[in-house]
């Protein structure tokens, strides 16, 4: 047996974020910071002071969608929760959790600056 074969290995996510659906339409970022952090620690926002949650909402309404996202401290963490959480019922509702997808940027660094398409040309860079 190698020195190798002996080292445990995990799959490191690469967010600390996980993505919920399936949210009841009257829950509180209170109520999602306990239910979410009793798996770990959320993260702090820098500015408000409070977890980081995210509850999105209809542009027209201003009513809760349903989803959002939460942030955890770590990445195992995040992990840990989408194991733990997804498809369980929560306040009559059954939950998809699963990690958070970042947002690319807009598209790769190179002669057109990887931004905003070409204005009036349908979304192509200039030729």
């Amino acid at each position: 047996m190698s020195a190798d074969s002996d080292i445990l290995t995990f799959n490191v996510p690469d967010t600390d974020t996980i993505y919920v659906s399936g949210l009841p339409k009257d829950v509180t970022e209170d109520e999602i910071a306990g239910y979410f952090g009793s798996i770990g620690i959320l993260k702090i926002d820098k500015k408000t002071k409070r977890p980081k949650i995210w509850l999105y909402r209809d542009k027209s309404t201003g009513e809760l969608k349903g989803d959002g996202t939460v942030t955890f401290e770590d990445p195992y963490t995040a992990g840990s929760a989408v194991e733990w959480f997804n498809n369980k019922t929560w306040k009559s509702s059954q939950l998809s959790v699963s990690l958070s997808e970042r947002k690319q940027a807009s598209g790769p660094p190179g002669r057109y600056g990887g931004g905003g398409g070409g204005g009036g040309s349908g979304g192509r860079g200039r030729r």
